[in-house]
């Protein structure tokens, strides 16, 4: 029996063994699946980089009889199953979007084969024993035989090597970091985590090795990781333990080759229309350490070679600003800026361990963005320990002052390897959770002649000794508003003109929380306050029963979705009409409350109007990938140098200086590269409430709205690129 080489480059002391003869050989057929739900839609898009460098770093210390194989779909394990038979060892990631469904593969499996090993690993664990027992009793048991706490590449390598001879049995609690339940499961054994890899060298690239080739062709979206690990604390976060706080970093020669392999892969597929124009960087503070500047120009030089990745979605660090923006600059346009502040209330930040940057270093942040040509974001957690209403409006208020273009709200969710899931940290807080279904993670799979029905599960905090449910559900209604308000520029020229007679966007957004309604919109907020409550259940037991019972109602996007992606969504495309007036209600009511004139003849107000309408026209009918007709609309003021000089951080209150000799047309346009770039997301996401809302976190507004033409030589401008053909 001939091993298999899978050609990958050896650090030096395994290649010394190897030429010493002394690299064992492993006879075992091995498996490693990252599943992910595809009944819906394909849940988690990104290729399953993780568990194929599992594979490439076992190669380095050992030699494969068998190459393993990467399982991504669960149709494609199913049917290797029956077509093959089991492996020796299957190996499953286990994450919060895929923890039952490769449970549900592996329990079937272990009762069908028991003697296959199962082996789980992912930040789906809890931290302390007290935790990791019961966890093992009440999802574990009859479904895993090791589970890999930690880094897994090191510990998973070993268990191979331990096992190519040895039964399970005398495994168990021998291997750092390897968790593991006696036969008789009487007692959980959790040794403590082996040594993290201190050079990223030593995982060479599934890539490059060719493990991941045929995830291309099935529109997978390139995931690489550059430094792994991440210096702070915070209790809600995985990585928040000391475990994780050393930065481990790949040489820069490995990330120039892996980019370069990914690029010329994509360049056919993105050209074709057959796979999205992104890159996933997993790196929890990009931008943060010198390497990353030699990681941009790469991208740029990939940019150059292979028109990829038109987006790069990443977390930039917090600290190290000037450094994060000298990298980013490398990539105009490609990379947006993260100021995330999860809180802004001191007392919130306290209670979580986190520590943020001052306000004038976040404006500084969406100010610098703008001048690299960069987007910039800011991240919001509701529920948080210690906050309430008051407190989550400020720091929306607070963002918003800092000119981020777009803020992304979530909801606390307790995740098992966090500080936050351990019961003392709840009970001292006061933290109050339901269950819910997590969307897109749902689905039913035939498997070895039975049905397997799985569901995701996440817990959400929805009250707080100073946040009650009723304030919850309010705070809630405030994030829609500023996703369908306030996100990505949707209505930009109300808000220069509020920033430019100093009125916070976030006393509008609160204005029209509080006016009348239009039929339309208050259909969809009242659907979306129904939804909220519907789909929160008390006991975890209880929601996944009727889960999978309901698991067609899910599939079908009855049940189940992303209520603020999907609201907005509905917003923008059942009640466009009502937001904008309602937009335009709130921003004269609030600029009157500061002796701004909004009588018939005020220049401000006309502003006010004309921008609103210039916004409606560019989302019009913004989800129909077919080219509809060309709008137009009759302009006074040159709106696109407002916005221009808005971005610069300039005083837009002279209106006048923005008004036109004579009044010109603008026309509203979608170019044929907007329709193939809608086109290939609705194809990978679908056209239904669900996946549109879904699409429109992950595409850029301005790349599928319509572009705006005005007559060369008319004052309006700069007038924008004509390279793309606009489909008549």
């Amino acid at each position: 029996m001939s091993a298999v080489d899978l050609g990958m480059p050896q650090p030096a002391q395994a290649a010394a063994s190897r030429a010493a003869g002394m690299r064992p050989v492993l006879r075992l057929k091995v498996w490693l699946c990252d599943l992910t739900y595809t009944q819906q839609v394909v849940s988690a898009e990104t290729m399953p980089q993780a568990v194929a460098g599992l594979a490439t770093y076992a190669a380095t210390v050992m030699e494969f009889a068998h190459d393993p194989r990467i399982f991504k779909f669960p149709e494609d394990l199913a049917a290797a199953l029956e077509a093959e038979g089991v492996p020796d060892v299957i190996g499953f990631s286990h994450y919060i979007w895929n923890a039952h469904l490769s449970a549900a593969f592996a329990r079937l499996i272990k009762r069908r084969y028991p003697r296959t090993v199962v082996v789980m690993g992912g930040p789906h664990y809890p931290l302390q024993r007290a935790d990791q027992v019961p966890f093992w009793y009440q999802r574990l048991a009859g479904a895993t035989d090791f589970y890999v706490d930690g880094e897994g590449e090191a510990a998973f390598a070993d268990l191979l090597l331990h096992l190519d001879g040895k039964p399970p049995e005398k495994v168990r609690d021998t291997i750092p970091g390897v968790h593991s339940m006696s036969s008789d499961r009487r007692e959980v054994f959790t040794p403590k985590p082996r040594k993290r890899i201190s050079d990223l060298h030593d995982v060479p690239s599934p890539y490059c090795a060719g493990l991941l080739d045929e995830f291309f062709e099935r529109g997978g979206v390139p995931t690489v990781t550059t430094t792994r690990g991440c210096p702070f604390s915070c209790t809600f976060c995985t990585e928040s333990q000391q475990y994780f706080s050393r930065v481990a970093k790949r040489p820069g020669e490995e990330v120039a080759a892996e980019l370069h392999y990914i690029g010329a892969k994509m360049q056919p597929l993105v050209s074709a229309g057959l796979a999205r124009n992104e890159l996933l960087i997993t790196d929890s503070n990009f931008g943060m350490f010198p390497e990353d500047k030699h990681t941009c120009q790469i991208l740029a030089e990939c940019q150059q070679l292979y028109g990829w990745p038109r987006v790069v979605n990443v977390t930039t660090g917090k600290n190290q600003r000037e450094r994060v923006l000298e990298a980013v600059a490398q990539v105009p346009g490609t990379i947006s800026l993260s100021g995330s502040v999860q809180s802004l209330d001191a007392t919130v930040l306290e209670a979580v361990a986190r520590r943020n940057i001052s306000s004038d270093k976040m404006m500084e942040i969406a100010l610098k963005s703008a001048e690299a040509g960069a987007q910039s974001y800011s991240e919001v957690i509701l529920a948080l320990p210690d906050d309430s209403k008051d407190k989550h409006f400020e720091s929306l208020r607070g963002l918003m002052n800092a000119r981020f273009d777009r803020i992304n709200m979530f909801q606390l969710t307790l995740l098992p390897s966090s500080e936050m899931y351990a019961q003392a940290y709840r009970e001292r807080w006061g933290l109050e959770t339901q269950w819910r279904v997590m969307p897109r993670c749902f689905g039913r799979y035939t498997v070895l002649g039975e049905e397997v029905r799985a569901a995701e599960l996440d817990e959400v905090c929805v009250s707080l000794p100073n946040l009650s449910y009723e304030d919850y559900r309010e705070c809630r209604i405030v994030d829609l508003f500023v996703a369908s308000l306030y996100n990505g520029g949707v209505f930009g020229t109300i808000v220069a003109m509020l920033r430019a007679h100093g009125v916070s966007p976030m006393t509008w957004v609160k204005r029209c929380l509080r006016l009348e309604h239009g039929e339309n919109l208050a259909r969809v907020l009242a659907g979306f306050l129904e939804d909220t409550d519907s789909q929160l259940f008390d006991v975890r037991e209880e929601l996944m029963s009727y889960a999978t019972a309901n698991v067609d109602r899910y599939i079908s996007g009855e049940l189940g979705n992303n209520l603020l992606y999907t609201y907005r969504m509905r917003m923008i495309s059942e009640a466009l009409d009502d937001l904008a007036d309602l937009a335009v209600r709130a921003a004269l009511h609030v600029l009157s409350m500061v002796g701004v004139g909004t009588g018939a003849n005020s220049l401000a107000a006309r502003v006010v109007r004309e921008g609103a309408a210039y916004h409606r026209l560019k989302l019009s009918e913004v989800f129909r990938p077919d080219p509809p007709e060309t709008l137009t609309q009759l302009a006074a003021f040159d709106i696109e140098r407002l916005l221009h000089d808005d971005r610069a951080g300039l005083n837009v209150a002279d209106v006048r200086s923005y008004r036109l000799d004579e009044p010109v047309e603008r026309y509203f346009v979608l170019t044929d590269r907007q329709r193939m770039t809608l086109s290939t997301y609705v194809a990978q996401m679908g056209d239904t409430a669900a996946g549109l809302g879904w699409l429109l976190t992950k595409v850029r507004l301005a790349d599928i709205v319509r572009e705006v033409r005005t007559p060369a030589g008319s004052g309006v401008g700069p007038e924008p690129s004509r390279s793309e053909a606009v489909t008549p």
